[in-house]
């Protein structure tokens, strides 16, 4: 079991394309893949938990909103936090993908975005035990993780959608975003009158 998941884990990393089909091979059942997410919600709470003990003078509390740093305390309310943008993306994955004529679902979405999170969390081990030995080497590692997230997700929903160019889907992740960002800017405007 842990040779395979070193090896799915490499694969992530090698040929994301390849990693993607032998997920989603896997057949795995709902019940599963919710359980796998709700674990990598917690498992990145608690990491992101340690990296606020291990750092607090590298966070500038006057510069977090209070209610947020609040939130970055209670890693209950992370996790919660971590398990709806996870859910989230499965969902705008596959819709959005569908609206271009991709052929993934939900279940499928999910599993890869929770694996993606399972590459991040490892990453954010590796940033943590670095922010020890040399906190620059640190911050390259999360500047690394942020790289490779994104070229994994583009071509983990890719394969998902049976696209042939994981570059425009890049491309449809940025425009999502800009969208969402969007709608969310219009909301709060409105919210607050």
């Amino acid at each position: 079991m842990q040779a395979e998941l070193r090896h799915v884990m490499q694969l992530t990393v090698q040929n994301p394309r390849a990693a993607a089909r032998h997920l989603l091979g896997l057949r795995l059942p709902l019940s599963t893949v919710w359980l796998m997410t709700a674990l990598m919600a917690v498992l990145s709470a608690l990491l992101a938990t340690v990296s606020l003990l291990l750092a607090p003078d590298q966070a500038e509390p006057s510069m977090i909103e209070p209610s947020i740093l609040a939130m970055l305390q209670n890693p209950l309310q992370v996790a919660a936090l971590q398990a709806v943008v996870m859910v989230i993306m499965a969902m705008l994955a596959q819709g959005v993908g569908r609206m271009f004529g991709g052929l993934g679902g939900f279940a499928d979405a999910l599993v890869l975005i929770a694996w993606t999170e399972a590459l991040l969390c490892l990453l954010q081990l590796a940033q943590i035990v670095m922010m020890v030995v040399s906190p620059s080497l640190a911050s390259a590692i999360g500047l690394f993780g942020m790289v490779l997230f994104v070229w994994v997700l583009s071509n983990f929903i890719a394969e998902m959608h049976s696209f042939a160019s994981a570059a425009k889907v890049l491309f449809g992740i940025i425009g999502t975003v800009l969208a969402v960002s969007v709608l969310l800017a219009i909301a709060l405007v409105g919210m607050k009158g």
